[in-house]
């Protein structure tokens, strides 16, 4: 019988006995059998003996099959009911919560125990039956009809298998029980401790898929390869021959030829086929061949090509096998760097650990391209997880263009003891090898590395990959965790080369973005600086089923991502990817239609990308609707500037371009994917009358200096203090507004508030039809007030220079928040900057309601408060359908009332607490112009010790500006 027609014949019987399916409670199951078997038979195409995969869960959370089961201990225990597969038990409502850093003494420790049936056709006998778990957490045993086989799997991260045959109580033509044992808690303390204790939400149950994997008894067990830029390739088959032979007699040849073909992804054939004799069974097969001038694979291109491996007897294809894989060179030259394809290369790269809010370690397809789709927009080219990834999140960074950091999970000391963790090494290594994205293996985190399997990696890499134990120096790569500004320094300054595997810890709208570009400058001009790896991608906020879906980041524990939860993108996603971003813009001062460009991209020269650019008008204040009007836009290649190398881009911008609001450029990369949007200002908005109200309104004087001076213009009323100068108040229609108290110089260091001199006398002018209040102060400040009858009060201020190093600077107005409603601006957005964080946020129009939110708290929209830069005018609205205009210096940075997490203790492992992540703000006041900056913090760092743009320093000169207020 050929191979077809066996293949043929199988099927039919799988068909026929779907009819026969039932689940332990009885009930028919045919659909769910039949959607498994189709699913899995489409792995291996018609006519190739492959491995058929046969599902007995679903693939993901959203096609997961009900299995029976029961919870030991804790919600909905001791009964048997039903359950997802794949799932968390927490996340189905069984058992009870922890997180890793829970005291060991009171952590949960319920079992589950699941059961489920399944068919085997009679001609199964003649195959190699597998089961096997992709991830089940922690511990995990199962009998087959009532018995027990092998012995539990212990590790919770990564695939495991079970032979079936008639020696583990397998039944054929019929119907068999699968029951699964899981513990949570595994027996081995030291497992438990390195799995279940770390900085991360711990789980129990079956949370990846299960599966039947059906072979023929010859079969191509795995395959290692070893593809090298110049296009050499090792490729290491294992083969296996399941038939007995007998000692001292003649075996019967069941294998004869083994053949290896290189092939694109469309099958293809690439260079000659490679092939070997075979003397029935053998545990190993080395082929080598070179294929000439192949597309190499990097984050840049991930070009992929595939090897087919076929068993023949007789010229007849007994089994075949096929593999994915990119032909690159990924090594690491001591004292100097990590080289890709010959070149030194910088990993911009981002720690991510399997999570899902709603599932917990459970995850979709969707979910992990998602994920990968949006690092790769991030302009990481790296990703690091403590967790081994899923295999569809391997595939996501196989083709988009993602490095891996795999990693043996064991969460700082103790290490896993040595039995237990060779295994885990093993399963670890044969599973990621052969993905071009993996660069380096991690043996542990954090002094969790066990010095007795570090050995092993070379033995089961063919590609013997560096092999790194992440906060430390091992085997010539120096990742020291979370260094400050002092301690970076430090570190670059070492001869060894420097990959902190994580750095600036992110928390709440801390880290990441905050210090990226001063540390990113010094990384990039330190020879033996590789780079650098931000904890973390998400906010692992977990939606709790005892807490009605509430969502959970168990305090400020794992409220340290760059993105919310459903992967919302917080600030510092905008800052890291404009940092990290292959094309450096910048507009130059006496910008005449071009711009200054620079190349860090690792291969691809500029002119393979697109520039697409826009000429915008903005609309005014008060109008009713935000409206950005393209006036003129373009597109044109980049010019040829090699990476590495600064050049310039010649926009073709009309002969009026002078005469427009803004430019806005946009970047595509050479797959046609954007790598970077930049928005500039092109002039000053001017505010015209029309857009205010109409001139002529008389100033008048409600009340003179006994009691403050008081002018009405129209339906505006101001009232300053008569010794002062300050604005106290303003209203409209006699309602008032909420604005006073000010100007007021707010300044401290980083151990006092800076108190400043009270002794201010005003007075009062009138000139043209505009009335002056000017008011100065014994130091030397000033500043004027001037009305006019436009109905606009512009203020004149300068503040005598300070001498101190200030943590911030800022001329600050009362602005009462229980009158603020919304705000509109033109500047930049939409989310807030600090004193280290610029980057990111881009001029525009823009505009959100208010809200009092905290990132890593609250999620889907930016934060309304904070400071906001380059603001050219804002619009704040008020109750009663009243505004106030803000209408400062040339782009201006302007603080909008009090975050609420600058507020309270500080350095406290509370809920809400900042932890280092807090700033120095004014500590009155609701609407600020700054003239220092304050910088935010992370969760291991005050800001002023992660480099200069968190440091305090002089404000040069005397503090001084304009701003003009409107009300209406």
């Amino acid at each position: 019988m050929t191979a077809k027609a066996q293949r043929n014949k199988d099927l039919k019987a799988l068909r026929l006995s779907a009819f026969a399916v039932k689940n332990s409670a009885g009930d028919i199951n045919m659909k769910k059998w039949m959607i498994s078997l189709v699913a899995g038979l489409a792995v291996s195409p018609f006519g190739a003996p492959g491995a058929e995969r046969i599902y007995l869960s679903g693939q993901g959370p959203s096609d997961a099959v009900e299995w029976d089961f029961i919870c030991s201990k804790g919600r909905k225990s001791g009964e048997w009911t039903k359950i997802p597969v794949p799932s968390n038990w927490e996340q189905a409502g069984f058992g009870n919560y922890n997180y890793g850093h829970d005291d060991p003494a009171t952590k949960h420790d319920e079992t589950g125990t699941y059961r489920t049936s399944f068919m085997v056709p009679k001609d199964w006998q003649e195959k190699h039956v597998r089961l096997v778990f992709e991830g089940s957490m922690s511990e995990t045993s199962i009998k087959i009809n009532g018995k027990s086989v092998g012995t539990p799997n212990l590790g919770g991260y990564l695939p495991f298998r079970y032979i079936l045959n008639k020696k583990s109580n397998l039944k054929y033509g019929g119907e068999n029980t699968l029951e699964v044992l899981v513990k949570k808690k595994p027996e081995n303390s030291s497992l438990d401790q390195a799995e279940r204790k770390g900085d991360y939400w711990v789980f129990g149950g079956i949370y990846r898929p299960v599966y039947l994997e059906v072979q023929p008894k010859e079969f191509v067990n795995r395959l290692a390869i070893d593809a090298r830029a110049d296009g050499t390739l090792r490729l290491d088959v294992f083969p296996q021959v399941q038939h007995e032979s007998r000692f001292w007699k003649k075996s019967k040849g069941y294998v004869d030829e083994l053949v290896a073909q290189v092939q694109t992804l469309e099958g293809e054939n690439v260079g000659q086929p490679m092939t070997a004799e075979m003397h029935n069974g053998t545990g190993r097969i080395r082929l080598n061949t070179k294929i000439k001038n192949p597309n190499l694979w990097s984050p840049e291109y991930p070009n992929l090509y595939q090897v087919k491996v076929t068993l023949k007897k007789d010229g007849e294809i007994l089994s075949e096998k096929t593999e994915r894989f990119g032909f690159r060179t990924f090594e690491l030259r001591p004292r100097d760097g990590l080289y890709l394809n010959g070149k030194k290369i910088m990993v911009q790269g981002v720690n991510r650990n399997v999570f899902d809010p709603r599932h917990g370690r459970a995850v979709d397809a969707e979910k992990v391209w998602n994920d990968a789709r949006a690092i790769k927009a991030m302009n990481a080219n790296l990703v690091r997880s403590h967790m081994p990834p899923t295999t569809e999140f391997m595939r996501a960074c196989d083709e988009l263009g993602l490095m891996v950091i795999t990693e043996l999970c064991n969460w700082h000391d103790p290490y896993i003891d040595t039995p237990i963790a060779r295994n885990i090494a093993y399963e670890m290594v044969v599973k990621y090898q052969n993905h071009p994205s993996v660069v380096l293996w991690a043996n542990g985190n954090e002094n969790g590395f066990n010095l007795e399997i570090d050995e092993l990696y070379p033995l089961y890499d063919l590609q013997d990959r560096p092999v790194i134990h992440p906060w430390t120096y091992f085997d010539g790569i120096n990742t020291f965790h979370y260094p400050d500004w002092k301690a970076l320094q430090v570190q670059l300054n070492r001869p060894a080369v420097y990959l902190p595997t994580e750095f600036l810890h992110g928390l709440y709208d801390g880290g990441h973005g905050a210090g990226l570009e001063d540390y990113w400058n010094a990384m990039r001009a330190t020879p033996t600086s590789a780079g650098g790896v931000l904890w973390c991608w998400g906010d692992a906020a977990l939606m709790r089923t005892d807490q009605d879906g509430e969502l959970d980041t168990a305090g400020n524990q794992s409220a340290d991502g760059i993105v919310g939860p459903y992967g919302e993108k917080e600030a510092s996603y905008y800052s890291v990817r404009e940092i990290w971003s292959p094309i450096q813009m910048a507009m130059p001062p006496d910008f005449e239609g071009k711009l200054e460009l620079e190349n860090r991209y690792h291969e691809t020269g500029l002119e393979e990308c697109l520039f697409e650019w826009r000429l915008v008008n903005f609309a005014a204040p008060f109008a009713t609707t935000v409206e950005t009007t393209v006036v003129a836009e373009g597109k044109l290649q980049g010019p040829k500037i090699k990476p590495g190398k600064v050049g310039a881009l010649q926009l073709p911008l009309p002969k009026d371009w002078k005469e427009v609001d803004g430019l806005e450029l946009r970047a595509l990369g050479s797959n046609g994917v954007e790598i970077m949007q930049w928005a500039w200002p092109l002039k000053v908005a001017r505010i015209s009358d029309a857009s205010l109200s109409e001139r002529g309104s008389d100033i008048r004087a409600t009340q003179g200096a006994e009691t403050g001076f008081h002018f009405k213009i129209g339906d505006t009323e101001w009232r300053f203090s008569k010794t002062t100068g300050q604005l106290l108040g303003a209203s409209v229609d006699g309602k008032d507004v909420g604005l006073g108290m000010g100007p007021i110089l707010y300044a401290g260091t980083l151990d006092e508030v800076l108190e400043f001199s009270t002794d201010w006398k005003a007075e009062v002018s009138e000139k043209d039809g505009a009335v002056g209040i000017q008011s100065g102060n014994s130091d030397g400040s000033s500043f004027k007030w001037t009305l006019s009858d436009d109905g606009t009060v512009a203020l004149d201020y300068s503040f005598a220079a300070l001498t101190n190093e200030l943590a911030y600077c800022a001329v600050g107005f009362d602005l009462a928040e229980e009158k603020v409603v919304s705000k509109r601006w033109l500047g930049q957005g939409p989310h807030r900057i600090w004193g280290n964080r610029l980057k990111g946020p881009q001029f525009g129009l823009w505009e959100n309601e208010y809200n009092d939110r905290i990132t890593g708290v609250d999620w889907g929209e930016p934060e309304f408060k904070g400071i906001f830069g380059n603001v050219d005018w804002m619009q704040i609205g008020l109750l009663d359908n009243s505004s106030l205009l803000v209408d400062p210096d040339r782009f201006s940075s302007v603080g909008v009332l009090l975050p609420r997490n600058a507020e309270g203790e500080r350095n406290k492992k509370t809920y809400t607490s900042p932890i280092h992540a807090w700033w120095h703000y004014p500590e009155a006041g609701g609407l600020h112009l700054f003239h220092k900056l304050p910088g935010i913090g992370t969760k291991f760092a005050n800001a002023w010790e992660l480099g200069p743009q968190g440091s305090p320093s002089v404000v040069e000169g005397p503090i001084k500006g304009r701003v003009v207020f409107r009300v209406r």
